[in-house]
């Protein structure tokens, strides 16, 4: 069995957040530990404990590092159209976060500021407002719309963890089929969260409840 590795010896080695979440994003979030961290930096337990207070913590911090590195800019839509904006606001920021696997469990809703992901969402709040909506009716949009995309990513990576089947497709399958009934048929999978095909119907229906707003406040 390989020793430990001990912290490197000499001139002490000054680490700060950033170094800390880069030398974890080097190792598998599920075994991850403090003090392993702290050994790939070469410093104690003590020094790391004064930038991150516990592992939990740590992988909030990786988790929104990769995040913002995996979410990607939404391609140019064009000018005036909001409603393919926000599609394309919602779709890349799903796919950003439906790549990150294991480290997803530890992304943490509302984000927090200086994320790729705010700064989309903040060009999208001014095409909304540009469109005519309120602000705060823009902000409830892009509220609602990246609580739909988060649920959807945190389904696709279930699924894709389940050998391509949603494990609430699984289990209503077995009940059913000891009891078909007419809705077995519908059991495909793509009608939960999680699918494309899922997330295009939840959008849709956003966007035509927000034309309805937006007729209303004409």
């Amino acid at each position: 069995m390989p020793e430990p590795r001990r912290p490197r010896r000499g001139r002490p080695a000054r680490v700060d957040r950033a170094r800390i979440v880069a030398a974890a994003r080097t190792m598998n979030p599920e075994t991850l530990t403090m003090q392993a961290v702290a050994e790939e930096l070469g410093v104690d337990r003590k020094t790391l404990n004064y930038h991150v207070s516990d592992r939990e913590g740590l992988l909030e911090l990786v988790a929104l590092d990769v995040l913002s590195t995996q979410v990607g800019t939404p391609p140019a839509a064009p000018p005036g159209d909001w409603r393919r904006s926000l599609r394309d606001f919602a779709t890349t920021i799903h796919d950003g976060m439906a790549g990150m696997g294991a480290l997803f469990e530890y992304v943490r809703m509302p984000l927090t500021a200086g994320l790729q992901p705010l700064e989309t969402g903040e060009r999208i709040l001014s095409t909304l407002v540009g469109a005519g909506f309120s602000p705060d009716d823009a902000a409830r949009a892009v509220t609602l719309v990246t609580q739909i995309v988060y649920t959807s990513a945190r389904d696709a990576i279930l699924t894709a963890g389940h050998g391509g089947v949603h494990p609430q497709v699984q289990a209503m399958r077995t009940v059913l089929a000891e009891e078909p009934g007419a809705y077995m048929h519908l059991l495909t999978g793509d009608q939960l969260s999680g699918t494309r095909t899922q997330l295009a119907f939840d959008l849709d229906i956003v966007i035509a409840g927000l034309e309805k707003r937006l007729e209303q406040a004409e």
